[in-house]
């Protein structure tokens, strides 16, 4: 619970450092700036797979796989625990969008898409972070085909990464919302697998 508290401290901290300091907003369109004229030649529709249903199926799918294998295994707390993160995820982070209250990057940076919600953290790195990191919890927990395990796992790495990097290639997001995006990710996790050790299993 203290390592819980200490990096909850630590994003508080964080989060105040991003709002009161103009040298880091500064620096994030620095970076998105850096990274779209780096990579200019490569297609818009690549960073955009993240706003059609692929990101959706990348939810669905493994809720769908989770909840068959939870069910089928009578882990009934995790199915509640598993199916849940995606929700929890987004009510977090609509909350804290409101309080924050922090602008998106200038429009001539957007590519393709403009949002109009607030920018801190990064919706899509949070809840991707919050249901994949549980995914790969759960594949080195319970899967013994050692294969499915370590593909799994490196698929999530893999997709975690670029749903956050995809965000500041196409200039909806600083690159300081998607860090924190992972940072509330990991908050959320460490949560998680704490009660899952506590009251996961067979009802």
């Amino acid at each position: 619970m203290k390592k819980i508290i200490f990096f909850i401290i630590l994003f508080l901290i964080y989060t105040a450092v991003i709002c009161f300091c103009p040298v880091v907003t500064q620096w994030d369109r620095n970076v998105i700036a850096a990274v779209q004229d780096y990579l200019k030649d490569l297609p818009v529709w690549i960073p955009m797979l993240l706003d059609s249903k692929l990101y959706a199926t990348f939810i669905v799918l493994p809720l769908l796989i989770g909840f068959v294998y939870f069910f089928k295994n009578l882990l009934l707390w995790d199915i509640i625990i598993f199916s849940s993160s995606p929700l929890i995820a987004y009510i977090m982070n609509s909350v804290l969008k409101i309080i924050v209250q922090r602008p998106r990057p200038p429009i001539d940076l957007q590519i393709a898409v403009h949002p109009d919600s607030f920018s801190f953290v990064s919706n899509h790195t949070f809840i991707t972070c919050s249901l994949w990191g549980l995914v790969i919890y759960y594949l080195i927990k319970y899967c013994s085909n050692k294969f499915l395990k370590y593909t799994g796992i490196c698929f999530g790495i893999l997709w975690m990464a670029f749903v956050g990097f995809s965000r500041i290639w196409i200039g909806v997001h600083n690159p300081t919302d998607v860090f924190g995006g992972y940072f509330l990710a990991i908050i959320l996790l460490m949560i998680y697998i704490k009660i899952i050790r506590t009251i996961g299993g067979k009802i």
